[in-house]
């Protein structure tokens, strides 16, 4: 990794990972990081954001790239017969104004929240059967 020309800027780019609806964060300069999951290019743009804000290099960051399509929620749950959400794919996804963290396996009832949220219902409003 290199940082971009001479002029002193730090390029990033925001990538979906291969094969998932999550996001990652490459920082392209010597000794920056990847950082991930994050559901969204639009929280992984602010997470890097606020990590060049935090470490006092704002004004010379640069968003390179964006590369991948956003995926929808129903490409990693599936809803059964009797009306749950089963996460077939771990993911990260932004909800009532937060991002969730999922992990394969997971299922999710209506009425029951998780981290607050009631996933299940906003999985039957966001989601499409």
């Amino acid at each position: 990794m290199s940082e971009v020309g001479n002029s002193g800027k730090k390029s990033y780019r925001v990538a979906q990972i291969e094969g998932k609806i999550t996001w990652r964060i490459e920082e392209l300069w010597d000794g920056g990081v990847i950082r991930q999951p994050f559901g969204s290019r639009e929280s992984a743009i602010k997470h890097e954001q606020d990590v060049a804000k935090k470490g006092g290099f704002s004004e010379v960051l640069v968003l390179q790239d964006v590369a991948g399509q956003e995926r929808a929620p129903e490409e990693t749950f599936r809803k059964d017969a009797n009306g749950n959400w089963r996460c077939y794919e771990a993911c990260a996804l932004d909800m009532e104004n937060k991002e969730i963290v999922f992990t394969e396996g997971m299922t999710f009832v209506k009425g029951s929240p998780f981290m607050g949220v009631d996933v299940a219902k906003w999985l039957d409003e966001h989601a499409k059967q």
